[in-house]
């Protein structure tokens, strides 16, 4: 169906397209102005930053790659702690008291060899221990005493001699019992007290004097008390009994005290005596009976013997 528009709109529609409209002509140069002189291009701002587009991951070349390796450990952030010197420290004592406990069981056990009797080592320890021995205080008092006498042991025996006895022989030196013997007497109580050396070439066990050694010495000693009482000036032993009650250490000073017993008579008698340390312990007890033979003429021993 054909629609007739009026004349006067066809009219008037004819006249707008005849005639150039002014505002195409203004699009018209705005556009050829352009191409000379184009608009500044203004970007858009968008709240969120536009995304990438996705990258393909690499394919996995074998089945070991497919599984993510462990995140390496991350390192500890505390501080770390000072080294406590404790441990250096009960180190150095302990190694201190193991290297000094092991000297001294190395000479207890082992000692060094002794200088031989009558040597100029053996001659300079003898000097050392007379000097050690006048310090001891029952040297001193004794010594200071006018009703005690005193002497060195065997003066009375010559020279000779000496070599030939047990107890000057081969028991003699710094190393035995010659380093220090000295007898000091009571005329009234008839007691004597001796004051002797232990030395280190006597020992049973290690640091420890022998147990004979000790008879031999108890034995001359509880001899000499009762020579003393007998008109005679002689004597030998009859009986001996001794009881030890502790170790007598070599490299030592001890005393020993003889007391004659009541009964004595011109050839028979009694001596009890013990052995003590310098302070006063007693380590053995003895007790001998000592007699001058009928029909046997011995040797008068005098009274420094």
């Amino acid at each position: 169906m054909i629609t007739r528009l009026p004349a006067r709109v066809f009219l008037q529609t004819a006249r707008s397209i005849s005639r150039p409209s002014t505002r195409c002509l203004c699009i018209s140069r705005l556009a050829s102005s352009s191409s000379r002189h184009p608009f500044p291009q203004f970007n858009r701002q968008y709240s969120t930053e536009p995304t990438s587009p996705p990258t393909e991951s690499p394919r996995p070349t074998d089945l070991r790659s497919q599984f993510s390796s462990p995140a390496p450990p991350q390192p500890s952030l505390r501080p770390t702690a000072k080294r406590s010197l404790r441990p250096y420290i009960y180190a150095t004592i302990f190694f201190t008291i193991g290297l000094t406990a092991g000297q001294y069981v190395r000479l207890v056990l082992a000692p060094p060899p002794l200088p031989p009797a009558g040597s100029k080592e053996d001659t300079l320890m003898v000097e050392h221990l007379q000097k050690q021995a006048e310090k001891l205080p029952i040297v001193q008092s004794l010594s200071t005493d006018p009703n005690w006498t005193s002497y060195e042991a065997y003066s009375s025996v010559p020279d000779p001699e000496l070599s030939h006895r047990l107890t000057t022989g081969p028991l003699g030196g710094a190393r035995a019992i010659g380093g220090f013997q000295r007898i000091f007497g009571n005329k009234e109580s008839g007691e004597i007290v001796t004051v002797i050396w232990f030395g280190g070439a006597i020992a049973g066990w290690p640091g420890v004097t022998h147990g004979g050694v000790t008879a031999t010495i108890m034995d001359e000693i509880l001899g000499r008390c009762a020579i003393r009482q007998f008109p005679a000036q002689t004597g030998v032993t009859a009986n001996l009994e001794l009881n030890y009650l502790k170790p007598v250490v070599t490299n030592s000073f001890y005393v020993i005290r003889a007391i004659p017993e009541k009964g004595f008579t011109e050839r028979k008698g009694w001596v009890s005596g013990r052995l003590e340390t310098a302070d006063g312990r007693v380590c053995v007890e003895a007790k001998g009976l000592f007699v001058v033979p009928k029909g046997i003429k011995l040797r008068r021993l005098g009274d420094n013997f």
